[in-house]
């Protein structure tokens, strides 16, 4: 999200700049962190609002990057031959252009991480933090084979989820569109057979014939009252808090909530563990932290807990007052402050929801597939006795009239 800010310097100038942040609270705590006094601050027009969206570099592309770089550090090569090497290989269009920009600022003089950190939206927030991380301590390389290893085991555990809903979504999605043809052509076309027998129709065939009758004639009605819905929802989702408000609706349904908490938690102590672990301050590393989390209740929850870590409270009471987290990992995060291990710890908790979720998206998929079908078959079931009752009557009328 961009914000446009009127910003006294160091230097005790007055500028008018263009920051981007995930909110407010957190550009606050990173110009008070850069030396900056805020004079005003409005929010800026975002791409997104006039359609046009900038294109993000792959995940992927990125985890190659990161692997590739650290290689080349390690064979001892300088940064900017570096770069200049990776550059001339790089296929991704968008990748390229952007890469090239941020070669020609390092040979300027431009810290790697500030160079990354001025193409936005480009890059997820995770990645400029752990390159300024790296420079701090002096071990970029370590730092980016942590953060290859950050993204791998993110893309992995998403790749999971997407191959276990597929098969379920696929079902749903045909049984949908099965109902859908039955409903709009195939029965209606038996409302005049139905009618030439001149018998009374069972209340089920009755009861399928006036929800088809009601389907297709209203069917303009029906797309026209759904596409409003749609641009509707679009335009309310563009709001401010909108999508908190839509994930903490989220976080409330059965077993999905469940699910979308424990994946938001394996977020926030994966990348603390690797922020922690590449030498960033906590308070720094808790508002990327919070930035890189996927469900936006949870991340607005974490960079509320911010303040109060950076006013002396430990992270166990800070993360405890959001009431976003559950007492397993609060009570191993307590530990691991009190034992010195926190970033350790905070790769345990991870990798423990990791294992959880895989699980519980196995016994979902276990469960939903056979629910799914059942469901199916009863809906065929039911059509198909809804088409064939009248005639096995109308056969009984003409067997008992013989």
């Amino acid at each position: 999200m961009d914000y446009v800010c009127k910003v006294g310097t160091p230097a005790g100038e007055v500028l008018e700049r263009t920051f981007a942040a995930a909110n407010e609270l957190a550009l606050r705590a990173e110009l008070e962190q850069q030396g900056y006094y805020l004079f005003s601050i409005r929010r800026g027009l975002r791409l997104g609002e006039l359609r046009i969206r900038r294109r993000r570099v792959p995940l992927t592309v990125l985890l190659i990057f990161g692997q590739e770089l650290a290689a080349l550090l390690k064979a001892g090569l300088p940064l900017y031959q570096s770069l200049d090497v990776m550059l001339e290989r790089q296929q991704d269009p968008v990748f390229r252009a952007s890469l090239g920009a941020i070669r020609d600022k390092v040979r300027a003089g431009v810290a790697l991480s500030d160079a990354f950190k001025a193409e936005g939206d480009l890059y997820p927030p995770m990645f400029a933090a752990s390159l300024v991380a790296g420079e701090r301590s002096g071990s970029l390389e370590t730092v980016l084979r942590r953060f290859v290893q950050y993204l791998r085991m993110s893309q992995s555990l998403r790749r999971k989820a997407i191959t276990a809903a597929i098969y379920p979504i696929a079902i749903l999605t045909l049984m949908l569109g099965m109902a859908a043809i039955l409903l709009l052509f195939v029965i209606p076309r038996f409302k005049d057979f139905y009618e030439g027998l001149n018998a009374e129709l069972p209340w089920l065939t009755r009861a399928l014939l006036a929800l088809a009758e009601a389907l297709s004639s209203n069917v303009l009605i029906l797309v026209l009252a759904t596409g409003a819905a749609l641009v509707a929802f679009v335009v309310w989702r563009r709001r401010e808090g909108s999508g908190i408000v839509m994930d903490r609706l989220f976080l409330r349904v059965p077993f999905a909530g469940a699910m979308m908490r424990m994946y938001g938690t394996s977020q926030l102590a994966r990348t603390l563990s690797t922020l922690l672990s590449g030498g960033l301050p906590l308070v720094n590393a808790l508002e990327v932290a919070a930035a890189s989390i996927g469900n936006r209740a949870i991340a607005s929850a974490v960079s509320s807990a911010t303040p109060q870590v950076r006013e002396g409270k430990s992270l166990t009471a800070a993360l405890e007052s959001t009431g976003m987290l559950e007492n397993l990992p609060l009570e191993m995060i307590k530990v691991g402050e009190q034992t010195g291990a926190l970033a350790d710890m905070l790769t345990t908790i991870a990798e423990f929801y990791d294992e959880e979720i895989e699980t519980r998206l196995q016994a979902a998929l276990a469960l939903v597939e056979p629910i799914i079908l059942v469901v199916m078959a009863v809906i065929v079931a039911g059509m198909l006795l809804a088409f064939y009752l009248p005639l096995f009557q109308a056969i009984s009328a003409v067997q008992r009239g013989f």
